[in-house]
């Protein structure tokens, strides 16, 4: 999982670096653009996928502190399984949610994948604290985790911004050094090539 983490972290890093290095070439000019602000919102509409339940999103106390133990306590980060803690419903969505932006992205699709959340203990709920990790089967689980042999990443950080929450994901495949982000609102308007933090 550290792995994962750092990978996750330097890709983040690059496409920031990137945006920083467009602001430099394009000097102060009150014309510029970025590429999400010209990528037109589009309506997810996924047939058959639940978009509320009766039961919340997560199981968080007032705090927003996980109520229930981590299967994984690490330095900066905890693990928690999924079961008990992230709803059936908004597991079902997200993954088919993923699924359908893989597909976008012409990478793999994932079928009944084991589900992590992971807690950024140094991170606020406006921050990305919470995000949620799918994997394909125990063995990925254990490649990517424990020998550090990470061959594809999907997961989405939840950020609240006035009190909704977005749905930031990353997309990857290592192996073919391919990265894609995409912002989903409350509302389901999926915003390709960006993350829900550049969203105002």
């Amino acid at each position: 999982m550290i792995e994962m983490g750092f990978r996750v972290d330097l890709t983040r890093a690059i496409f920031l670096l990137s945006v920083m290095g467009l602001a430099l070439m394009s000097g102060c000019s009150d014309d510029r653009r970025w590429p999400w602000q010209d990528a037109k919102p589009v309506h997810l509409v996924l047939d058959g996928t639940a978009r509320a339940g009766s039961e919340p999103m997560l199981l968080l106390g007032d705090d927003f502190e996980p109520m229930a133990d981590p299967a994984f306590v690490l330095i900066k980060r905890d693990l928690y399984d999924c079961q008990g803690m992230v709803a059936p419903w908004f597991q079902q969505m997200l993954v088919a949610e993923l699924n359908y932006l893989a597909t976008k992205d012409k990478l793999q699709q994932i079928t009944e994948p084991i589900c992590l959340l992971m807690v950024d203990k140094g991170a606020g709920p406006k921050e990305g604290r919470f995000s949620v990790h799918f994997y394909q089967d125990a063995h990925e689980l254990k490649e990517c985790a424990i020998n550090h042999r990470c061959k594809i990443a999907r997961n989405v950080s939840l950020v609240l911004k006035n009190e909704l929450v977005f749905r930031s994901y990353f997309l990857s495949d290592f192996k073919r050094e391919k990265f894609f982000q995409h912002c989903v609102t409350p509302d389901d308007m999926w915003i390709p090539n960006t993350t829900c933090y550049e969203i105002q």
